[in-house]
């Protein structure tokens, strides 16, 4: 199985702290991460970690910076060859600052709205690559964050079998597309209610009747990823509920990359939906909590012990 990831790629720089910031004044953080980040390249990072044959795609700036996102990635197996490097491109910067004591976050991110429009030359970079995984008679599964939307409809119409997955938070006029050409489409549940003009949901029959407007964004399959890590679709009319864990708190930047990355994994060798999502789960539980960023990052093996304290009478994922 190929695994394509097409969108944001940056390069991070987060600043952990237990005290809030004031109006013109300063806080110290002893615990600073510098690395490469960006949801999709995030999601790519980590299955690589586990040997899948995983390409990234997107735009980056031929500079000190987007050399070393680029590096980055290759150096853990991600296939790079692919990256689009333009001139018209910023590199995206981000800042992250995380209070520990509340569990929140503020981004300051320094990047263009959205990357430059492809050229001839680019387009014809993509022919080849398109051909080449063609080639390899694998399936294929993308996972867009819309971002990169241009370049997400090229792979789409190039590759017609593709099974497409789009994680989304809102629903931007360039990923509108996208979201229709969906195989999986994940929200939130702020933005699912949020869809449906509601402050919360209450009960199930406002999730399932959200559920069932939502399939104006998408003939795919929805997943409503939950406040309390639960995760609801739909099956023959019916409201499916997976239950997250209660172990299941890790900082929300790196358990959105991992849940989604995880979820493409089970995507990609034809699991049941059922099956794949309470394996995303335990990925979110596997992840290391003593660590930051891509570095704490579960591996299978993780994964696997988690499953056995966590479940009873578990079998083994691989």
């Amino acid at each position: 199985m190929t695994i394509l990831t097409v969108g944001f790629a940056c390069l991070d720089l987060l600043c952990f702290t237990s005290s809030g910031l004031e109006l013109n004044g300063s806080i110290t953080s002893d615990d600073v991460v510098y690395s490469g980040g960006g949801s999709c390249a995030n999601t790519a990072y980590l299955l690589a970690l586990w040997g899948e044959d995983i390409y990234h795609i997107g735009h980056l700036n031929n500079d000190n910076h987007g050399n070393q996102i680029e590096t980055e990635l290759a150096n853990i197996g991600v296939n790079t060859r692919q990256f689009i490097f333009s001139e018209k491109m910023v590199t995206p910067l981000e800042a992250i600052t995380v209070d520990e004591q509340n569990n929140s976050y503020t981004i300051i991110s320094h990047r263009l709205v959205q990357p430059p429009k492809l050229t001839i030359a680019e387009k014809n970079k993509l022919a080849h690559f398109v051909q080449t995984v063609s080639e390899n008679k694998n399936d294929i599964v993308m996972l867009a964050d819309g971002y990169e939307a241009e370049l997400s409809e090229y792979l789409i119409e190039h590759l017609p079998k593709v099974k497409m997955i789009m994680n989304v938070d809102n629903l931007s006029a360039n990923s509108l597309y996208l979201a229709q050409q969906a195989d999986y489409l994940i929200v939130t549940e702020q933005f699912a209610s949020a869809f449906v003009k509601l402050k919360a949901f209450h009960g199930s029959d406002e999730i399932k009747s959200a559920l069932k407007k939502l399939r104006n964004l998408t003939n795919g399959k929805i997943i409503i990823r939950m406040n309390k890590k639960d995760c609801v679709y739909l099956d023959h009319q019916q409201v499916v509920t997976i239950s997250g864990f209660n172990k299941q708190a890790v900082d929300d930047i790196t358990e959105n990359d991992i849940f989604q990355g995880a979820f493409a994994y089970g995507i990609s060798y034809g699991w049941p939906l059922e099956k794949t999502i309470l394996f995303a789960n335990l990925a979110i539980v596997a992840a290391n909590k003593q660590k930051r960023g891509r570095s704490a990052m579960p591996n299978l093996v993780d994964i696997n012990r988690a499953g056995k304290d966590l479940i009873k009478d578990f079998k083994y994922f691989f």
